[in-house]
């Protein structure tokens, strides 16, 4: 019977950590990245998943349905399509994006590039 009951704890055990490990997952536990591991990680597959970047807004532009500002943290600065209304410029923003890689070829060269397309403006952790 003891053993039993202890198995049962066990079980109730491992429910609340995996629980809780959800939870955390959540919450406020992201991988921030850089920009420079963005730019300079071909070999991750970067085009499947989420990325979170931390920095500042620089130059912002306008477009026809969106917008593009740049984000810039001390690796580096990245372009930023966002299809709501983009910060201002000067302030400090947590984003959650996706990479997306732009192809431009001009006279059989391509200067395509790398730029986030931003799913959600998050609020920056302390």
């Amino acid at each position: 019977m003891k053993l039993r009951g202890f198995q049962i704890n066990v079980l109730r055990l491992g429910g609340v950590l995996l629980l809780g490990g959800l939870l955390s997952g959540l919450g406020g536990c992201r991988m921030v990245s850089t920009v420079r591991q963005v730019q300079e990680q071909p070999q991750r597959n970067w085009f499947t998943s989420t990325v979170y970047l931390r920095g500042t807004v620089g130059d912002r532009a306008p477009l026809i349905e969106a917008q593009l500002y740049e984000l810039e943290d001390s690796t580096g600065k990245i372009w930023v399509l966002s299809r709501t209304q983009p910060p201002e410029p000067g302030e400090q923003v947590l984003i959650k994006g996706q990479v997306r890689y732009q192809v431009i070829e001009i006279a059989g060269q391509n200067l395509g590039d790398v730029y986030i397309e931003e799913e959600q403006q998050l609020e920056p952790e302390s």
